[in-house]
């Protein structure tokens, strides 16, 4: 196993236990207020950190390391900025918005990078 492959799994756990722990408290306090952020630790941190691990896995020989450091860093920053811009907006501090925003943009562009890695794999690989 990569430690790419390995840090984004990792990463995935971690955010998914994070995710659940806001789930729970929600549940148990009956606020709901901080749902688009559960929502969106659970799928970005849980579901496509998961995924990019079992791609860099599979694939991550083949992925030019730099690219995928790049993907890794970015990925794990804008994760972060994206759990404490939305925690903060729905928690009734709009002018964090720009925290959440930029993040946001921070994700596209490591989204971007991952796919300028992982095409020329995917479309290399012969059966």
């Amino acid at each position: 196993m990569t430690s790419i492959s390995r840090g984004f799994l990792t990463a995935a756990i971690v955010y998914c236990l994070v995710g659940m722990l806001l789930g729970l408290h929600m549940a148990m306090t009956n606020d709901h207020g901080e749902m688009p952020t559960h929502a969106h630790i659970q799928l970005i941190g849980w579901v496509s950190f998961f995924l990019f691990g079992l791609f860099y896995h599979h694939f991550g020989g083949a992925v030019r390391r730099v690219l995928a450091l790049v993907h890794f860093w970015i990925a794990q920053a804008a994760m972060l900025g994206l759990m404490i811009g939305l925690w903060l907006v729905y928690s009734g501090q709009p002018e964090y918005e720009p925290i959440a925003a930029m993040s946001a943009i921070a994700y596209a562009v490591s989204f971007f990078v991952f796919a300028a890695a992982a095409l020329p794999v995917i479309w290399a690989r012969s059966d």
